[in-house]
């Protein structure tokens, strides 16, 4: 599909997999609205992009504020009327045990990875809905809402609840007859900096000092984490290229990785026969 002067919609914008979406989509000519808590990088993007005659839309603010990502909206729409492409796709992870995990830990992915999707579609679908032209609402969940890892148990969790609101959300649209068509994007692990996403975290909702960062067991998850991003990143550019062909081509769940296919089909086999989970096999 041709993105020259289609309109995108990107929270998430100043890192991984939204930084290259909207170098990419910047690249082919689509007019971009932009969103991140982190705004040293939003702001050297936007700056990258004016450079080359690309001047976005920059906001800077959490997807866990609702009235935030309304006014976004708003901003939005005044600028450019109508929307083509809104990807939800800020995200954060945190490690540990189901137990050990500190609360503060599970109340940040819940509000960033679940919420800050529903925020998004709250903001954005009505409008979307309105609009005579076929749109698209692409949720970035992941594998982990499709297989269960043993490393990162808030991180699943919030990706389990985000996929399957994009999957109520679709269903959800068919019965208005709604030109706005959702998808879910299943990465595995892609090459960013996510690891590093505590550095985004408001002072003062968390305590850094917490005993349980210091446990041999969160050093251990932290380092296996540590070693898969290493060695089984897939390149941000792959996945981006793939995730813009899978939604033009009209797929709803995206799945960067089939070498995880076979895991994913075992995974519902071993549910319908009532299998205890197993460890993925990377």
């Amino acid at each position: 599909m041709n993105h020259n002067d289609k309109v995108v919609v990107i929270t998430g914008a100043a890192n991984g997999i939204g930084a290259q979406l909207t170098r990419k989509l910047a690249a082919e000519g689509a007019k971009l609205a932009l969103a991140d808590i982190d705004a040293t990088n939003l702001n050297a993007i936007a700056d990258e992009l004016a450079a080359a005659g690309n001047r976005p839309l920059a906001a800077v603010l959490d997807v866990s504020d609702g009235d935030a990502l309304e006014a976004f909206a708003a901003s939005v729409y005044d600028a450019y009327d109508h929307v083509d492409y809104c990807f939800a796709n800020a995200g954060v992870i945190s490690i540990g045990s189901v137990w050990g995990t500190p609360k503060a830990d599970w109340d940040w992915l819940w509000q960033t990875n679940t919420m800050g999707p529903v925020n998004t579609i709250r903001a954005f679908i009505p409008r979307m809905i309105e609009q005579p032209e076929e749109s698209h609402f692409i949720t970035t969940a992941s594998i982990a809402g499709l297989l269960t890892v043993e490393n990162s148990p808030a991180y699943v969790a919030s990706k389990f609840a985000s996929l399957s609101l994009t999957e109520v959300l679709e269903l959800q649209l068919q019965q208005q007859n709604a030109k706005v068509r959702a998808h879910a994007i299943c990465p595995a692990i892609v090459k960013s900096d996510l690891l590093n996403c505590a550095r985004h975290r408001v002072p003062g909702t968390w305590d850094p000092a917490d005993p349980y960062y210091r446990s041999d067991d969160f050093r251990t998850r932290a380092a296996a984490a540590a070693g898969s991003m290493e060695s089984m990143a897939m390149p941000t550019e792959q996945a981006v290229d793939c995730i813009v062909k899978a939604v033009d081509d009209g797929v709803f769940y995206i799945l960067t990785h089939p070498a995880y296919n076979p895991a994913i089909l075992g995974r519902v086999q071993g549910i319908v026969s009532g299998a205890r989970p197993t460890l993925v096999q990377r």
